[in-house]
């Protein structure tokens, strides 16, 4: 039986694999170095964010073993006419082990996400999607924005 639950800071360790797993299937094998330093990258950032709620994410468990993921970014900027209080939650690292895939794993993850968002007063939701997951976020009812989206790395 898959259980979930609200992810802590004794949960860190969880975390972070699972973040490096959900980046490897999506880039690819990396040089020690780089996971290394995202690693500690990623310890810095939950470590900061999720005892604010900042950053909420959600596991799924079989017995003991994680066997999902998923995540949220909560974002504030200036309320709008359809957003007066400007929160926004962005979903993301929504991962299942290959294993645990096409369950309905990552719609629970999902909806257990929203929900937490609606009860702080999120109306709000963005995402992106990759091929694989975009199924699952259709299904839930999300749209594909007409607004472009562009994107800089600074140096």
């Amino acid at each position: 039986m898959i259980t979930y639950r609200q992810a802590t800071l004794n949960d860190i360790n969880i975390l972070i694999n699972s973040r490096v797993e959900f980046m490897k299937d999506y880039w690819g094998e990396q040089d020690e170095q780089t996971i290394s330093t995202l690693e500690k990258e990623l310890e810095m950032f939950f470590k900061e964010t999720i005892p604010n709620q900042a950053y909420i994410s959600v596991l799924a468990f079989d017995g003991e073993t994680w066997v999902g993921v998923g995540g949220m970014s909560i974002q504030c900027r200036p309320g709008s006419f359809r957003l007066p209080n400007g929160k926004s939650g962005y979903i993301m690292n929504m991962y299942t082990i290959p294993a645990y895939r096409r369950r309905g794993i990552a719609l629970s993850v999902l909806d257990k996400l929203l929900e937490i968002g609606r009860q702080s007063g999120i109306k709000l939701f963005d995402l992106n999607a990759t091929e694989e997951g975009e199924p699952v976020y259709i299904k839930y009812g999300f749209i594909k924005h007409k607004e472009p989206n562009y994107r800089l790395f600074s140096n």
